[in-house]
């Protein structure tokens, strides 16, 4: 084989490699601030910037707390999602923070979760942690000095008034809360109706009643996505006199896995889940076929259920 022919052959193996991996790319996480060196109280901007393919992920987003050590979050944007080709590609958030500990300092990482569409595994990556100065403002020695002003008598006054017009208005405001007290009318407790059908009756009325939103209009996607989760959500909480609605989906998962032996009703929740969840956070619009199809998945995994024994 002489010295073309292998040439040959070694490209076409490169060309081929290379185009593997853009087709598995992982996810990018970037971090970058716009000051490394502030003084006392001044503030910077932090922007973290994912990409990924919103086809193949479901992003758990970072949560950055409001107070952290020599660091204070004063202000962050809305969550801007990136498309490319008409598919969502990233999302990118800045912070506004400042700090009133003088040194040098480093901004914690923090972690973004990403949950493949078609695998349990997920993958942990972290923003970048960077170092960040914290300085008192230099002394302007330039101006010049000024003389030491003369001592000046502070005035005297009695302070028996203020303590008086203070009483006053302390017992006139409780004499205004009396007064409200004795002649307001108590409040009825309104009384929370519960259905009379059982939880798997009531599920299937609900969700018989999303047919009226019309899956073409974007609006009407997300409610209609929102509506089917919050169905779910109400199920699982009547049928295990449990309340759901305040769960995340990762803890509804794992609910889920503790409570039933079936594992198609933790594979069919899953799916059902992440596919609404990339439509309300994410910004993701699927065809109207696709909303029909995940409609059908949370109507047989409810029946799965109410067929399965619990564990």
């Amino acid at each position: 084989m002489d010295n073309r022919k292998m040439r040959r052959i070694l490209l076409t193996v490169a060309i081929s490699s290379l185009a593997f991996l853009f087709c598995t790319a992982q996810p990018v996480v970037r971090t970058t601030i716009d000051k490394s060196e502030i003084l006392i109280g001044e503030q910077f901007k932090l922007k973290v910037q994912a990409n990924f393919s919103g086809d193949d992920y479901f992003i758990k987003w970072i949560a950055l707390p409001d107070s952290m050590q020599h660091f204070e979050l004063v202000e962050k944007s809305k969550i801007d999602s990136v498309f490319t080709n008409q598919k969502l590609s990233g999302l990118t958030q800045t912070f506004t923070l400042t700090s009133f500990d003088s040194g040098k300092w480093t901004f914690p990482s923090y972690n973004i979760n990403f949950n493949p569409a078609k695998d349990d595994t997920t993958i942990t990556m972290f923003t970048d942690s960077l170092p960040v100065t914290v300085a008192f403002s230099v002394a302007d020695t330039t101006s010049a000095l000024k003389d030491i002003k003369a001592i000046k008598e502070v005035e005297v006054f009695n302070p028996l008034w203020y303590w008086v017009a203070g009483g006053a208005l302390i017992i006139l405001l409780l004499a205004l809360i009396y007064w409200w007290y004795r002649t307001k009318k108590k409040s009825k407790t309104p009384v929370q109706s519960v259905s009379k059908l059982s939880p798997f009756e009531e599920a299937m009325q609900e969700i018989d009643k999303l047919k009226n939103f019309d899956l073409s209009e974007p609006k009407d996607i997300k409610q209609y996505h929102t509506k089917l989760i919050e169905i779910y959500r109400q199920y699982l909480s009547r049928k295990e006199n449990t309340d759901y609605s305040n769960k995340t989906t990762g803890d509804m998962l794992i609910a889920i896995k503790s409570n039933y032996a079936a594992t198609d009703i933790l594979d069919k929740s899953a799916a059902a889940l992440r596919f609404s969840n990339a439509v309300k956070f994410a910004k993701y619009v699927p065809l109207p076929s696709d909303s029909e199809n995940n409609q059908r998945l949370i109507k047989d995994t409810i029946r799965l259920i109410e067929s399965s024994p619990s564990k």
